[in-house]
């Protein structure tokens, strides 16, 4: 949440209170394209669950003991913790790379059942009894969150991918110099050349070097057309 800057001075991008981020939030009138699986036993609080979640629009499954794997389409779990725990039961959850937006249900706070929340990394946790007032909100701030930290997730892989190509690039231009005594500059032209020869890019070029091809061939012709 983005707020006034203090003093008369104002930060770039913070002129405005609570202003919104890049992309759009997922809203209310969006709700009728969630899926969601309730990880529950068929109790009243589960009825109650359901049919509120229902009530504002959601597509609801259920499934109880919890599944060992979730199906793509599911955009959110709601899962009993305490009811999990109580039945000695294992819940299958990939905390590192999540299938969906989780969000808790517990009765009470207990150490174990706190400690189980920390390792799922739950996005959100609702209380029992359940009542209306509450859901809505968890379920939008989560949802929200949720997909926050996959474009976050994406932007940093896209780098890393980035900064890898770099360093085959790198390493590539290094081999070539020792192998062959070319300046830094030299390597690079021949890497370019012969890119563009196989027509592929430089990183696909320099990861072949590195696996042991020849790069040899009409080097030296190929730097030469360069420096013309």
């Amino acid at each position: 949440m983005n707020l006034f800057a203090k003093g008369s001075e104002m930060r770039p991008g913070r002129s405005e209170p609570f202003a919104s981020e890049k992309g759009q939030p997922f809203l209310i009138k969006d709700l009728r394209t969630l899926k969601v699986l309730l990880v529950q036993p068929m109790n009243n609080d589960g009825l109650a669950l359901r049919s509120h979640l229902e009530r504002i629009g959601c597509q609801v499954q259920e499934s109880w003991p919890p599944p060992p794997a979730y199906a793509e389409d599911i955009d959110i779990v709601f899962v009993m913790v305490d009811r999990v725990i109580e039945s000695k039961l294992t819940f299958h959850w990939q905390a590192e790379d999540p299938s969906a937006v989780l969000i808790a249900v517990i009765d009470y706070e207990s150490p174990l059942s706190i400690d189980r929340l920390l390792h799922m990394r739950v996005n959100a946790v609702i209380g029992l009894p359940i009542r209306p007032f509450g859901i809505l909100t968890n379920l939008l701030a989560a949802v929200n969150n949720h997909r926050r930290e996959l474009r976050l997730r994406m932007n940093l892989a896209r780098l890393q991918a980035k900064l890898e190509s770099c360093r085959t690039v790198e390493r590539a231009k290094l081999a070539v110099m020792l192998t062959d005594s070319h300046s830094e500059k030299e390597a690079y032209r021949l890497l370019r050349h012969l890119a563009m020869k196989r027509r592929t890019t430089v990183d696909v070029v320099s990861s072949q070097i590195l696996s042991g091809m020849d790069w040899r061939e009409d080097d030296e012709n190929l730097i030469q057309e360069d420096e013309r």
